[in-house]
Order: structure tokens, then C-alpha cells, then sequence
């Protein structure tokens, strides 16, 4: 007989790195954009610092975005997720 699986804890979104490479949507784009993390604060939800690369404008620096394991629903004005 096999034992019943047990049921885990919820599972969390995992942290990104510094350095990691992100997509980031924020009012400042048209588009998402590529950024890197630079910084991640220990706030609930987690919020990362962007150094973004928009195409056609120079690299700018978003202290604020909240992070998501995956890309979130269009109604999400800004968040950024792994790439």
C-alpha cells in the first residue's frame, strides 16, 4: 500500500538574486522591458530595485517593484518577474 502524501505548506515566490535578469512592466514603458535586480527588500509581497534597459532610452533605475514568480494579469500596472 502506498502512504498518503502529505499536504506541504503554500509554497512561496522565490526570491530573486542580485544580478538576476528580469522583465519589468512599470508606466515609464510602453513595453516590459529587461532589467537586472539590484536590490531586494524583505517586505511581503517581495519588492526588488530594477536597473531597467528600455529600447531607445537610456537605462533607468526603478527603487520599487513588486516581484511575481510569473507574469501577472494585464490589470498589474508594475511588477517584474524571472525572465
Amino acid at each position: 500500500m502506498n502512504k498518503p502524501k502529505s499536504k506541504g505548506a503554500a509554497p512561496t515566490i522565490a526570491r530573486p538574486r542580485l544580478g538576476e535578469i528580469v522583465i519589468v512592466r512599470t508606466p515609464y514603458f510602453v513595453r516590459p522591458t529587461a532589467g537586472v535586480c539590484i536590490g531586494v527588500y524583505d517586505d511581503e509581497p517581495t519588492e526588488i530595485a530594477v536597473q531597467a534597459f528600455p529600447v531607445g532610452r537610456d537605462p533607468l533605475q526603478i527603487p520599487t517593484v513588486p516581484f511575481f514568480d510569473a507574469e501577472p494579469e494585464a490589470s498589474v500596472r508594475s511588477a517584474a518577474w524571472p525572465a
